[in-house]
């Protein structure tokens, strides 16, 4: 499909989602990343009055915040926990939050056989899962730092559900199939389908079919200001689109996917840009940091220091640099 022709199924979607529940049954998911910033343009062309929801995880960046600043109709929701509260209670978001969620399941077993059974191959009570723990994190399973998937939950999902039923309101999210094979599996047990009514969640995911290159061109092609940890949208020399700052947002400590990335990785750019949340970051737990120093470091995963160095002069030539906030 041309990027024209997605823009109009995306539009027949959030149509067919505002008229089946109503303008004030519905509201639009605004992270204030490049997706959602899209997704609420479109949105609002349609229906101008939409109301927006963004919740403040209290590590987002700090462009994120400024930018979301500007919007009007937008309600802001707050964390349950904080993110170090999470990490000391349950564990650190690292690899995946599939990865996560296998360790954390896995330190609970009691029985060995049923342990060893699980994280090599999935098998739970018997079963057969869908999902087995790669070998080459095998190692994180008896390592000394705690691991868990439930940042997501604590920072963002319980404020939004009980936001969801205070309200009694269904979301419009900017979620993309393309964007980890969870949300390709997701999307295709869902029938491949945008809007999904039928679900213990009812939701509308209208961007599911849209690529990285799609979001681009449209932020592009239709002049749309992106929050400034982004950078500028420029064209490779094979023709593709990308930001010359940050390719993805999220929460900064995050490290869902670390390893895939190329350096300067998050932690490298944050040691130049935000060296005073980097500082608190690897700070020990013990001294009021998060401890992420010696996470990264079991993790196998460079985070700053002469990594960092080489990078500093390439990172500072490739006009990654925004405007100064505030």
């Amino acid at each position: 499909m041309s990027l024209n022709e997605k823009v109009e199924q995306t539009k027949l979607a959030i149509k067919e989602w505002v008229e089946y529940w109503g303008i004030n049954g519905v509201y639009v998911s605004f992270s204030g990343g490049k997706d959602s910033t899209v997704l609420l343009h479109i949105a609002r062309q349609l229906y101008p009055d939409i109301k927006a929801v963004f919740v403040d995880t209290g590590v987002e960046f700090p462009e994120i915040i400024e930018f979301v600043k500007q919007f009007g109709n937008v309600d802001w929701l707050k964390y349950r926990k904080s993110f170090r509260d999470v990490v000391i209670e349950y564990g650190y978001p690292i690899v995946s939050k599939e990865v996560s969620n296998h360790i954390w399941c896995v330190r609970y077993y009691s029985n060995e056989s049923d342990r060893v059974a699980y994280y090599k191959e999935g098998i739970r009570n018997g079963k057969k899962t869908s999902y087995g723990l790669p070998k080459k994190w095998w190692y994180l399973i008896d390592s000394d730092i705690k691991i868990s998937d439930r940042c997501c939950y604590w920072l963002k999902k319980s404020s939004i559900k009980a936001y969801e039923k205070r309200n009694k309101v269904v979301p419009i999210l900017a979620m993309r199939a393309e964007e980890s094979n969870k949300r390709r599996i997701d999307f295709v047990k869902g029938g491949r389908k945008c809007n999904n009514f039928d679900f213990k969640r009812p939701m509308s995911n209208p961007l599911a079919i849209w690529t990285e290159q799609d979001i681009l061109r449209y932020l592009k092609e239709n002049n749309i200001t992106i929050a400034g940890c982004y950078g500028d949208i420029i064209e490779d020399n094979n023709g593709n689109l990308r930001t010359t700052g940050e390719q993805r947002t999220g929460c900064m400590f995050c490290a869902y996917g670390l390893h895939l990335q190329e350096q300067p990785n998050k932690y490298q750019r944050m040691k130049v840009k935000y060296p005073e949340m980097w500082e608190y970051a690897m700070k020990p737990i013990e001294e009021g940091g998060l401890g992420m120093k010696h996470v990264l470091e079991v993790y196998g995963v460079p985070y700053g220091e002469e990594s960092c160095l080489k990078n500093q002069l390439a990172f500072h030539d490739s006009n990654y640099m925004s405007k100064e906030i505030g």
